[in-house]
């Protein structure tokens, strides 16, 4: 009986991993140098090169290295991008940066990530600054 849970355990990671590995697959991706740190809800990552990806109404960020990443939901904001131009906009506040929205090149819309609560309580006292950095976008297989 302790084998077949075995079994079943093994079988039911596998099917994660191969179901995780295929929701990605052809899936816009871009890979950008975030040169401080910033946030995402509560996940603070530090500077890095990362590779992010849309999954429909979600946004995954990895650092390439495997250390960072970090999973959100995102809505959606119109306005096409040109085939050249991935990038990820940040609001900093007091030198505290949040990831706030992602654009794929060729893609009909961008995604607007949620605000964490430390950053509408920054955005209560400053208006902010944006920063922009270009992405390069990651060859779909």
């Amino acid at each position: 009986m302790r084998t077949l849970r075995t079994i079943a355990a093994v079988v039911l990671m596998l099917g994660f991993v191969v179901g995780s590995t295929y929701g990605q697959w052809g899936a816009p991706k871009m890979k950008v140098t975030v040169p401080f740190q910033f946030s995402i809800g509560r996940t603070t990552l530090s500077a890095g090169q990362y590779l992010i990806t849309s999954l429909n109404d979600r946004v995954l960020v990895q650092e390439v290295g495997g250390r960072n990443n970090a999973l959100t939901l995102a809505g959606r904001l119109n306005g096409k991008v040109s085939e050249q131009n991935s990038r990820v906009i940040f609001d900093c506040y007091f030198g505290e940066c949040f990831l706030s929205q992602v654009w794929f090149s060729g893609q009909e819309a961008g995604h607007t990530l949620p605000q964490s609560k430390r950053q509408i309580q920054l955005a209560k006292t400053s208006t902010g600054q944006q920063f922009a950095l270009l992405g390069t976008t990651k060859p779909q297989p």
